[in-house]
């Protein structure tokens, strides 16, 4: 596997963290990919879901994952939530929590693939933000201002892979 650890920065509370980001999980533990964090916001912005919400809702996904492959990774460590430190539906990647620092220090910045989703974290603020490791941006335009900047429309989904810049 190309990556050791993935963090994952989910957004909204239902359907994105549940038939989104959860399968993005086990799909990357199935690539191999030792160690899957999910990082919420510490409190509520908007329809966000929280870091307590999503340690809450792990285990329950992972006793619905027939093929048991979260429950196993949740039992051993390998699948966890961390608290970005942040309280807005946007994120300043330079102010997060030293938990979340520390997550991502733990890797060689080559084995650590980091994905921003949502409109405000994935599109908003860090679109075409070069990151020392490899990322992608995944959202849904919902803004008419933000579809006329990128050349869109309203609802048009974005996923972008950005490789990691070297210094």
């Amino acid at each position: 596997p190309r990556y050791d650890k993935a963090i994952l920065f989910v957004d909204n509370a239902g359907a994105d963290v549940l038939l989104g980001m959860v399968p993005m999980a086990r799909a990357l533990l199935r690539a191999g990919v030792r160690e899957v964090v999910m990082a919420a916001n510490e409190i509520y912005a908007i329809n966000d879901v929280t870091f307590e919400e999503l340690k809450e809702l792990m285990p329950r996904a992972a006793n619905a994952d027939p093929s048991g492959d979260l429950a196993r990774a949740l039992a051993d460590g390998r699948w966890r939530a961390v608290s970005s430190g942040s309280d807005l539906p946007v994120i300043d990647l330079r102010g997060v929590s030293a938990e979340l620092n520390e997550e991502a220090s733990s890797v060689a910045l080559d084995r650590l693939f980091v994905v921003l989703e949502g409109m405000g974290r994935g599109i908003e603020t860090n679109l075409n933000q070069p990151l020392l490791c490899d990322s992608m941006r995944i959202g849904m335009v919902k803004h008419p201002e933000v579809a006329t900047h990128l050349g869109g429309s309203m609802y048009d989904c974005v996923c972008k892979f950005l490789p990691r810049v070297t210094t």
